[in-house]
């Protein structure tokens, strides 16, 4: 990889860390949700500095002969991480929404119960007058 390429990375990395941990304090973000983002940022900042590591791990132990598809297999496989973990709290959120739409209706028929009583109850106790 050329230097160009390895400082372009770095720095976009390091704006890219420094975004999230500034989302972070503004509580803008969930720490839940910052973890991926400073995991995927991290690795933007490594692919700079560990790039004999990559190249290493892609040719020795996967058998990739272009240490660049390593990468491309890395980001794809944080980016399915990202999906799946957004998937469960998608379903999470569903089942609090079902569970909130019942109660909302319980209560909403509760309330419409106890103003029918309400006229009910004015009839028959006596009006005084002073």
């Amino acid at each position: 990889m050329g230097l160009k390429i390895k400082v372009l990375a770095f720095i976009i990395g390091l704006i890219f860390f420094g975004f999230v941990l500034r989302s972070l304090r503004k509580n803008v973000m969930r720490p839940s949700y910052a973890f991926l983002w400073i995991c995927m940022s991290l690795f933007l900042l490594s692919i700079s500095v560990l790039e004999p590591l990559y190249k290493w791990i892609s040719v020795n132990i996967i058998g990739i002969v272009d240490a660049r598809h390593i990468i491309y297999i890395a980001l794809i496989g944080f980016l399915l991480v990202y999906v799946f973990y957004l998937t469960g709290r998608i379903s999470q959120m569903s089942d609090q929404i079902q569970i909130l739409i019942s109660q909302t209706s319980i209560l909403e028929q509760e309330i419409k119960d106890l103003r029918k009583q309400e006229p009910a109850e004015k009839k028959r106790t006596p009006e005084t007058n002073n």
